[in-house]
């Protein structure tokens, strides 16, 4: 099938989602969800048999006049990250599309990022919060504005043990979602321009290195292990 087919037609799948996300339809944490926009498992081809799929749980955190701009980043963040990925024999696939009560959507202080670990429940999947506005308050570097987080909570509450996610920032490029993966997957900053774990990456393409590429291969591995 023509790729840019099965770009409109995902596309096209993701939008209808953020209709009923935005009608009232699905709401993080009730009972009534999107419907399950993975592809069907059968028509994988055999090439992809030991291909690493690890799920997506993202929720939204946007305004109604705007769901469809933010479905179009998400599907374009995706498809980015997976451009990176598939190399190393990895994909992301989106499992659920929740959209975050009101109050969400900036995401500013210490509390804020404590506060959405509540919705990042381990379910086997990685979870990735969309926001409107994205900042770090505080410490020796002062407020600053982020484009995307890696959370791990490290503290003693039990009821948070094992709570990790992504967040990604509204103004945020492509490349961030896959950028905060690689973190998710155990890969630090990189001062290369041209590697996807550089805070300022810029030019025309941005990879992984073979090394971080066998990194976050076992970091995925790792991770559904314990899914």
């Amino acid at each position: 099938m023509d790729g840019r087919v099965t770009r409109r037609r995902s596309f096209a799948l993701l939008a209808g989602a953020a209709t009923l996300l935005f009608a009232g339809e699905a709401m993080a944490g009730g009972a009534r969800k999107v419907p399950d926009l993975r592809q069907d498992p059968g028509g994988r081809s055999r090439s992809r048999a030991a291909t690493l799929l690890v799920p997506l749980t993202v929720h939204l955190a946007a305004t109604e006049e705007r769901p469809v701009a933010t479905i179009f980043r998400l599907q374009r963040a995706i498809e980015r990250a997976n451009q990176a990925l598939d190399a190393y024999g990895i994909r992301v696939e989106l499992r659920q599309l929740l959209r975050m009560p009101e109050g969400f959507g900036s995401i500013t202080r210490r509390r804020d990022r404590r506060r959405i670990a509540q919705y990042a429940e381990p379910n086997g999947s990685v979870h990735v919060f969309m926001v409107d506005t994205l900042e770090l308050r505080g410490g020796r570097r002062g407020d600053r504005s982020v484009r995307g987080l890696h959370w791990r909570y490290r503290g003693v509450l039990r009821r948070l043990r094992r709570h990790e996610y992504v967040i990604v920032s509204g103004d945020a490029p492509t490349t961030t979602l896959v950028h905060e993966l690689g973190h998710f997957f155990g890969l630090s900053h990189s001062d290369s321009e041209e590697n996807l774990m550089c805070s300022c990456r810029r030019g025309p393409r941005q990879i992984f290195t073979p090394k971080q590429g066998e990194t976050i291969r076992r970091g995925a591995r790792e991770f559904l292990r314990g899914a």
